[in-house]
């Protein structure tokens, strides 16, 4: 019964399990096991509660087990784009099915019901976390789902219809807030096709994009503009103003499409989504939900535009519509790539998408609920600001940027005798059992909290950077 891990028992079947095991009741079946365990303090459950909720009773065993010697027991304080959140057991019980176990999109609607199914939920619930019109059936990552879009806004751009062929040159405007590796993998897909990655620069007090670099660059007449890109939050934890971005685009004669990406999701639990502010594209990372840090991958594109561009969205859309015995069914309504329509006229050489954690998504999200959704986000807010706190506290760091974060956030670390900088600092509080954040710079760092980490581990962190940077 592997696949079904985390199923609750009536009271009926436990007394009945007691008495095929000839125990009375759950303290004399936890001394059974604890007889086997030494490592394994008894104390530790003689204040056990009636009930738990799955992630309480998860930490809870992960608490009594913390005695226990090992070397992959480690409290993750990392983020830049994969964050550390709670996956209920459900997901993987109902995922391993094998009617969902494939990271394939399905051929064959007629036997695929299931699976277009889940996709078009996730399609829906994704739709209405950004506040977008139109969601594909997910992409391979947020880095090639950000990529994809650049090239979507390439071919849509007001600019490519209307600007003379003698133009000097076309340039996509990046914020330096963009996550690097999602520009890296822009700058290679964007590489055959003639365009020119420009840069916006970060406000140096704020951390949000500059306004007036915005304008500079917009302003500029020797060039045509397809694209503005923007990260909300930005790589280094700073929730941009979303709004003022909207309105100096949209003001431009030409206007660009503004495309905004995300590698925190969550963040919309707290803050207005893109599609508040009419984003014309959205492209981010959607691993958060429900699906593991992995080491990176597989990870989860999402994708989303204004309707009027569905047409030139890359990927699949599943939809709903009726059988020819008037009963629901789901087919794929859109597919622009290469294999099923005229090579020069795709959207995308995209082969297949994230289906599987798609899926997973799907299944986490109808778990969560709307107001789980909100309550999760509030904490990972709660828990990043609390942590930020204390270690300010220290008088050890200091703020790289005053703006305003959601459980993301870069300090800098002050000068100290031993001159251990970001990357010694991260070494060090690795080998304490600690992955403490990435190195953004010699000396700023850049630290995420989820609901992942508790108090206990907050105060973990800022006991051990005490004694690192102090030592």
């Amino acid at each position: 019964m592997n696949n079904f891990r985390y199923f609750p028992a009536s009271k009926r079947d436990i007394a009945k399990l007691y008495r095929f095991l000839g125990i009375k009741d759950k303290k004399e079946l936890f001394g059974k096991i604890i007889g086997d365990i030494p490592l394994i303090d008894a104390d530790a459950f003689k204040i056990l509660p009636e009930e738990m909720d799955e992630e309480f009773l998860n930490r809870f065993f992960l608490n009594v087990s913390s005695g226990i010697p090992a070397k992959d027991k480690f409290s993750v304080f990392a983020g830049g784009g994969i964050y550390s959140h709670f996956v209920p057991a459900a997901i993987d019980a109902l995922i391993s099915r094998s009617e969902f176990y494939t990271p394939y999109t399905p051929y064959q609607p007629e036997v695929s019901q299931g699976t277009l199914f889940a996709l078009f939920e996730f399609q829906s619930m994704i739709a209405e976390i950004l506040g977008m019109d139109v969601v594909n059936a997910s992409m391979y990552d947020g880095a090639e789902s950000l990529a994809e879009a650049v090239l979507m806004a390439m071919r849509l751009s007001p600019a490519n219809r209307d600007m003379p062929a003698s133009h000097k040159e076309d340039i996509i405007l990046i914020s330096g807030g963009v996550n690097p590796g999602c520009d890296s993998v822009i700058k290679t897909f964007t590489g055959g096709t003639g365009v020119k990655i420009v840069k916006i620069k970060l406000n140096g007090i704020t951390g949000r994009t500059d306004i007036e670099d915005l304008k500079q660059k917009l302003a500029s007449g020797s060039a045509r503009v397809p694209a503005v890109v923007v990260q909300q939050p930005n790589y280094f934890g700073i929730i941009e103003d979303l709004e003022e971005l909207e309105r100096l685009i949209k003001n431009i004669a030409i206007e660009p499409l503004f495309i905004v990406s995300s590698t925190e999701p969550y963040s919309f639990g707290v803050i207005n989504p893109p599609g508040f502010y009419g984003a014309d594209i959205f492209a981010g990372e959607g691993n958060s939900f429900g699906n593991y840090m992995n080491f990176g991958g597989p990870l989860l594109g999402l994708f989303a535009a204004k309707k009027d561009y569905v047409r030139q969205m890359p990927g699949r859309i599943a939809g709903k519509t009726k059988d020819g015995k008037g009963r629901d069914a789901y087919a794929f309504i859109l597919s622009t790539r290469e294999q099923h329509i005229r090579r020069g006229a795709a959207t995308s050489n995209i082969c297949t998408n994230s289906s599987l954690n798609a899926v997973r998504a799907a299944i986490y999200l109808s778990l969560c609920s709307k107001t789980g959704f909100k309550e999760i986000a509030f904490l990972n807010l709660k828990l990043a600001h609390i942590l930020r706190d204390k270690l300010l506290c220290t008088g050890l760091f200091e703020p790289l940027y005053s703006g305003d974060f959601f459980n993301e956030f870069s300090l800098k670390i002050k000068k100290n005798k031993n001159g251990i900088g970001a990357a010694l600092f991260i070494e060090e509080m690795a080998k304490r059992g600690i992955l403490a954040g990435i190195a953004a710079s010699e000396s700023a760092i850049i630290i995420s909290a989820t609901e992942n980490n508790n108090i206990s581990e907050i105060e973990k962190y800022v006991l051990n950077a005490k004694e690192v940077l102090y030592a």
